[in-house]
């Protein structure tokens, strides 16, 4: 057949097809509706993974790539274990400053190290009282170890920690709260009982899935090992090339590893590392697997959606096969063929189930719009699963499309117009 013969064919088709639509609303909006919920729980599944991995990578934006941290445990470590994190957590020995001025004294030369604490304790100032604030005992290199900045003032010094002064750093949550009509510099306020002195103030760093990132404190390292004691609490160890040309963060983890290995004399024994290593390639390595496995479980799953969808756009058509059985037989009387009666049941379907799949878009999008804005997670509708749902949707279409076309087309012409 000539491809304009073809093509006044499939147009001619598709022209009764949509009048077919147009004529049975109601049927049509039932059938569309099934195929949108399809299609919106797919796309919003895909958005809600591809967000979360987003999330992970945001949340490693204050590591810096080229540092590593070492921790007691880490939980990426473990997979999705948590009672051997926990075990790990209970049973390993502590990072303490004794292995951070070793690291120091064998590495200096040519590695850059440092180290946090963390705790919580409440900040107050002239009877405003913030509970659960987190304190930081950091070194004084923390701001050449990660990403934080300060906007004003100074950062704490060698001297600070050498001499566990009573100064401090904080987040801009600190000086909207306890400094709102006064400069923060220079000024005291009370961690846990103690009095500090704000000798600078940190750069925002904004918010991640709706929790602020400026609500802490920073104190020299030598002074909260002063407050809560030198052996009470794990640190966290930093480090990365001084010269990031010369050695690459490969060479850098491996010296820190056996360095660690050396002091605890494990090194030359097939004992595994009693401490995690984390980097931000690291960390999203385990996010991408992580996402990967619970979509491997979700999308069959979402799939149902779909498959049920299907069901009600084929139980539609034959309800719409046998409602239009005369309408058929005249069609045949008049010359139509079997094929012909085919095309046009299939065009029809697929039309349907193609605008389901474009309102489920639609829908997901509003309702992709909402979380994010609830939730401050960085949700976006992935462009692949807008162009798999569209797919999907003619797929629909046809795979359901089939049976209740091939019964229209195998009606018998006379049997057709003697219905009523």
């Amino acid at each position: 057949m000539p491809f304009s013969a073809s093509f006044n064919l499939f147009r001619e088709s598709f022209s009764l097809a949509w009048d077919s639509v147009r004529a049975n609303r109601t049927r049509s909006v039932l059938t569309i509706f099934g195929v949108t919920v399809g299609v919106a729980v797919v796309v919003i599944v895909a958005a809600l993974l591809q967000g979360a991995q987003a999330f992970i990578v945001d949340s490693v934006a204050a590591f810096a790539p080229d540092v590593l941290r070492v921790e007691k445990a880490s939980f990426q470590d473990f997979g999705a274990d948590g009672q051997a994190f926990a075990e790990a957590q209970a049973k390993r020995p502590d990072l303490l400053v004794e292995d951070l001025e070793y690291l120091v004294e064998k590495l200096g030369g040519e590695i850059e190290v440092g180290a946090q604490g963390n705790a919580s304790l409440p900040v107050r100032r002239l009877g405003n009282t913030l509970l659960g604030v987190s304190v930081q005992g950091v070194t004084p290199n923390i701001t050449e170890l990660t990403n934080l900045k300060i906007a004003y003032g100074r950062g704490l010094t060698s001297t600070d920690d050498n001499f566990r002064r009573n100064v401090c750093v904080i987040g801009q949550d600190l000086v909207d709260e306890l400094f709102p009509t006064t400069g923060a510099l220079g000024n005291e306020l009370r961690i846990g009982q103690d009095r500090y002195t704000v000798v600078g103030v940190a750069e925002s760093r904004g918010s991640l899935f709706g929790s602020s990132q400026d609500g802490f404190v920073q104190i020299p390292l030598g002074t909260f090992t002063r407050v809560f004691g030198s052996r009470s609490r794990s640190l966290a160890i930093l480090a990365k090339a001084k010269n990031t040309e010369k050695m690459s963060l490969d060479e850098v983890e491996e010296q820190v590893r056996v360095a660690i290995r050396i002091r605890r004399k494990t090194i030359g024994t097939s004992e595994e590392d009693d401490f995690s290593v984390v980097t931000a390639k690291s960390i999203q390595a385990f996010s991408a697997s992580l996402t990967g496995i619970v979509g491997t479980i979700v999308f069959p799953l979402t799939a149902i959606a779909l498959f049920v969808g299907g069901i009600v756009v084929m139980n539609m058509m034959l309800a719409s096969v046998t409602e239009r059985t005369r309408e058929i037989g005249v069609r045949m009387a008049v010359g139509a063929r079997r094929r012909d009666i085919l095309t046009q049941f299939l065009i029809e379907t697929t039309t349907l189930t193609v605008i389901g799949g474009l309102w489920g878009i639609i829908a997901a999008g509003g309702i992709v719009w909402l979380l994010a804005w609830a939730t401050q997670l960085p949700l976006t509708l992935p462009i692949w699963a807008v162009a798999a749902a569209i797919a999907v949707s003619c797929a629909v279409g046809i795979i359901f499309g089939v049976i209740p076309a091939r019964q229209a087309a195998a009606l018998d012409p006379i049997e057709a117009l003697r219905s009523e």
